[in-house]
């Protein structure tokens, strides 16, 4: 099979580029697989991987045909050519390397509980609704592979990106929003990141890994909250 991957090392070259490898296919083969073997046999290209147990830290992300994949679980077809890219929406570091720091420190501040006073121990509400703590264990999946920010045709054609903050910041917003030990506003947080940008077109649920994030729903939830109060716009 042919295997095309784009090549950049910024401190030599002017733009990005293509270079296509002869890979043999065998049986249950992912992406991964295939990059291995490039980088074994033809070329030391940069790309990223570290827990091959699909889902856990999201550092295999890359995109395969235009769509964003985790090349450590992504099966590859008999009889199918790919063109594996670096993940969209990150700045390219080399190769297929991405430097993801940007959004993950932005969901990192975001899942920050905000308090009137630090939570102590007595403090800790642990018995809530049994069906808000299965939202927040699912909310709890994500890895910030960024796969659904990659996949989001909002954030791919919105020229001003401070208008919507994507799906993944957009589920740490919901992460926090049933919290019942946070404080915050997290629906008012919600509308102000572009809450109401989003089309609702489910791509960051296909394109997520962790199938247990329900992001339609989430935002359904959130959109619910903000009209009830008011604050659509």
């Amino acid at each position: 099979m042919k295997v095309k991957i784009q090549k950049f090392n910024p401190a030599k070259d002017a733009k990005p580029y293509y270079k296509t490898f002869d890979v043999p296919w065998k049986k249950n083969m992912t992406v991964l697989e295939a990059l291995m073997y490039v980088y074994e046999n033809f070329d030391p290209i940069a790309f990223d991987y570290s827990c091959h147990g699909g889902r856990v830290c999201g550092r295999c992300g890359v995109m395969v045909n235009g769509k964003p994949v985790m090349a450590c679980f992504t099966p590859i077809e008999k009889g199918t050519d790919i063109t594996v890219e670096p993940q969209k929406g990150s700045p390219v570091e080399r190769d297929l390397i991405v430097d993801r720091t940007e959004m993950q420190d932005r969901i990192s501040n975001i899942e920050r509980r905000i308090r009137s006073k630090p939570l102590e121990p007595k403090d800790l509400q642990k018995d809530f609704d049994p069906v808000v703590k299965q939202k927040l264990d699912d909310l709890e999946w994500c890895c910030r592979c960024l796969s659904c920010n990659a996949g989001c045709p909002v954030l791919n054609d919105m020229s001003d990106p401070e208008k919507y903050i994507g799906p993944a910041g957009m589920r740490a917003i919901g992460l926090r929003h049933f919290d019942p030990n946070d404080e915050g506003d997290r629906v008012l947080e919600a509308v102000q990141n572009g809450l109401y940008n989003c089309i609702l077109c489910g791509q960051c649920d296909k394109n997520c890994p962790a199938s247990e994030i329900k992001h339609v729903e989430l935002f359904k939830e959130l959109r619910a909250e903000a009209e009830k109060r008011g604050l659509k716009h």
